[in-house]
């Protein structure tokens, strides 16, 4: 295992931003099963992902 604290500060700076761009992307990925499993668990989340979805299509169709 590395011992991070003997690294120098440019490889530190490396280091974390490849995490956060491995951690970004799996929540990008995982954006659309993770809403999948919360409309399956909660019923008060898949009422709020219908009412969200109706709004933004009401939306649309008053832009046109």
């Amino acid at each position: 295992m590395i011992d991070i604290s003997n690294l120098p500060l440019f490889s530190k700076v490396i280091l974390i931003i490849g995490f956060s761009m491995g951690i970004v992307s799996f929540v990008l990925v995982m954006r659309y099963p993770i809403i999948l499993i919360l409309m399956k668990i909660s019923p008060q989340y898949r009422e709020f992902i219908k009412k969200a979805l109706a709004h933004s299509k009401a939306e649309q169709k008053s832009r046109f």
